[in-house]
């Protein structure tokens, strides 16, 4: 494995972990600060975490070469409800986890954008970005935790906790 797919194979699995110890505080508030509008991007942290998963579902779609008919919009809400939402991250990131290693570094993924587009990536850059995208969003569901009255959780790549074999 290449430094590059190493990386890449770190990126999800921090990436699991990220999202499940960012529920775990989305978890500890009060339940209905889960769809509570706070003029956020995507609105809520409900509206966000949709989108996060709307876009995994949509690259890992792309990445396997499989039609996702299902989508309607980046900020479809897949699920209102969060205990529903918490089980098909987790399926997700499981998902993620295991595709991850099987996919190329190198050459460029082919596929058509939500906008029907036709289009041509460097596979580093579509792996990249997933997780970037991912970091992105998660840091404004934070915002909105502390925003909710709790301490967010550390969620820097420093705090991930099963090691640097990177």
């Amino acid at each position: 494995m290449d430094s590059f797919a190493r990386h890449i194979h770190l990126m999800a699995r921090y990436n699991a972990w990220a999202n499940e110890t960012l529920l775990d505080a989305i978890a500890a508030l009060e339940p209905a600060a889960w769809a509570a509008p706070r003029g956020a991007f995507f609105g809520s942290m409900m509206g966000t975490m949709n989108h996060l998963l709307v876009g995994d579902r949509a690259w890992f779609s792309r990445m396997s070469g499989t039609p996702y008919p299902w989508f309607t919009g980046l900020d479809q809400i897949l699920h209102a409800d969060f205990a529903d939402f918490r089980q098909a991250r987790r399926q997700m990131d499981e998902t993620i986890l295991s595709l991850v290693p099987t996919l190329p570094t190198d050459g460029d993924l082919s596929y058509v954008n939500s906008k029907g587009v036709p289009q041509v990536v460097p596979w580093r850059v579509v792996l990249g970005h997933v997780f970037n995208h991912q970091t992105h969003h998660r840091g404004q569901v934070h915002t909105l935790i502390s925003q909710s009255g709790i301490e967010p959780p550390p969620l820097d790549l420093l705090y991930f906790p099963l090691g640097w074999d990177a």
